[in-house]
């Protein structure tokens, strides 16, 4: 491709490294990186891995880090309003002109990968990190803060050989197909992350898992800190986007107003202030303060319990997906909202446990609409509302997310909740916000 535009960029990463397809292993991006030189040892960064979480605790961690004058790197997964939030410099998104030239200056060494057979091929989540790598190299970041993608020993972003700091954010039951069937099981996976003589920072209180995390980082000879036992977090007061906590670890930090909403974001924050006392360490600086305060007062995340006024209503997106998160939300709802009957949007991937996160929110809700969510993974969504129907009686099927959004809209003046899955959240808030499902293909 010697002329290459963002929308054929895009179709090539959606369809020559077809998106959505595992790949589970190193060994490909252990080669695609060597081919690159290795791009990822060329800065300091940390490793966030975790089933709920992660994005909370990385965006908080760039924002901190930004607010002391560094020069700041961040790949997650997935997005949410555009693909370009997949890879951030500082206060933005990768351009679309960036997208271009990162994918042509490393497709060299894709193409010479493919030629070896579909086995070697890198897919599409282990190019986007290659991507994000070598775009943060040639950009000269300070630290790059990074999330896995899926598990934590054979994720893409495990290439990374010593970052400052590890975090293991939560562990609960989610991609039981590929991580294992218990959360012991899956906190191995996760553990995979730590490296030898790594501090290592988890909000993992349940006593069996933690054993685990902390064997692991025995292991590595890595030091390990964990909420309740080396670091402390107090909720003082939630309000929507106002929300005031006291942390304590090598530093007292009382009334941190944090603008991300949530019960559970205490933990994150907890998690997040942990991190950056050792980073900080590491990167031989100081956390500033004043600096510190500012830049949670201004956190946002995307689709986390995010809570839009559209047409003087409330809209609450949440990409609850799992056991915990749907306990989360549940339990953010009855504190942000109490006494409330929330109108919901629901959809769910196929192989996601959407029978547990049903009956966790059917007691809250009030009417329901079952729709599709934009992606091949949702393929029986009159399953999902057949279960619906179990739990609840008021339960409605509008098959494109669209309609039903504007049907539904129209008809409750209740406050809507979006949720089930992120790329549901991610479609209908672009199509709130943007006017458009996908501004990704809107051109």
């Amino acid at each position: 491709m010697t002329v290459m535009e963002y929308r054929e960029a895009l179709e090539y990463l959606y369809s020559s490294r077809p998106y959505g397809k595992i790949k589970y292993g190193l060994f490909r991006i252990e080669e695609l990186m060597e081919r690159l030189g290795n791009p990822q040892e060329s800065y300091p960064t940390i490793h966030i891995t975790g089933t709920n979480g992660k994005g909370s605790v990385a965006t908080i961690l760039k924002g901190v880090l930004e607010a002391h004058g560094l020069h700041v790197g961040m790949n997650i997964s997935p997005h949410i309003v555009s693909f370009r939030e997949r890879i951030q410099l500082d206060n933005r998104y990768i351009t679309e002109e960036e997208v271009c030239e990162t994918l042509k200056e490393i497709l060299p060494a894709i193409e010479t990968m493919d030629k070896k057979g579909p086995e070697y091929a890198p897919s599409f989540f282990e190019v986007v990190t290659a991507m994000a790598f070598h775009f943060f190299r040639k950009k000269k970041v300070d630290v790059a803060v990074i999330e896995v993608g899926l598990g934590g020993r054979y994720d893409a972003t495990n290439i990374i050989k010593k970052p400052l700091v590890s975090v293991i954010t939560t562990v609960s039951l989610d991609h039981k197909n590929i991580l294992g069937k218990n959360e012991e099981k899956i906190a191995i996976e996760k553990a995979g992350i730590i490296k030898e003589g790594v501090p290592v920072v988890s909000g993992v209180t349940r006593p069996s898992i933690r054993y685990t995390i902390e064997e692991k980082a025995g292991e590595k000879n890595a030091p390990s800190y964990f909420l309740w036992k080396d670091f402390q977090v107090e909720t003082k007061e939630l309000k929507i986007n106002e929300n005031v906590y006291n942390y304590s670890g090598e530093e007292t930090y009382p009334n941190l107003v944090l603008s991300l909403n949530g019960t559970h974001q205490a933990r994150n924050l907890a998690v997040a202030m942990k991190t950056l006392e050792i980073a900080f360490n590491g990167l031989k600086k100081k956390i500033d303060n004043a600096k510190l305060r500012d830049s949670l007062k201004k956190t946002s995340w995307p689709g986390r319990f995010e809570v839009l006024t559209h047409k003087n209503r409330k809209i609450i997106l949440d990409g609850a997906h799992n056991i915990d998160g749907a306990y989360a939300l549940r339990n953010s709802l009855e504190i942000y909202f109490p006494g409330q009957k929330l109108d919901i949007i629901f959809g769910s991937l196929d192989d996601k446990d959407y029978e547990s996160v049903i009956s966790i929110l059917a007691p809250i809700s009030g009417k329901v609409v079952v729709t599709k969510v934009p992606s091949h993974r949702s393929i029986n969504p009159e399953r999902v509302r057949e279960i619906w129907k179990v739990y609840h009686g008021n339960v409605e099927f509008i098959t494109e997310p669209d309609r039903a959004f504007e049907k539904f809209f129209n008809s409750t003046q209740n406050t809507l909740l979006i949720t089930g899955s992120l790329y549901l959240v991610s479609y209908l808030r672009n199509l709130i916000v943007e006017g458009v499902g996908d501004i990704d293909k809107r051109r």
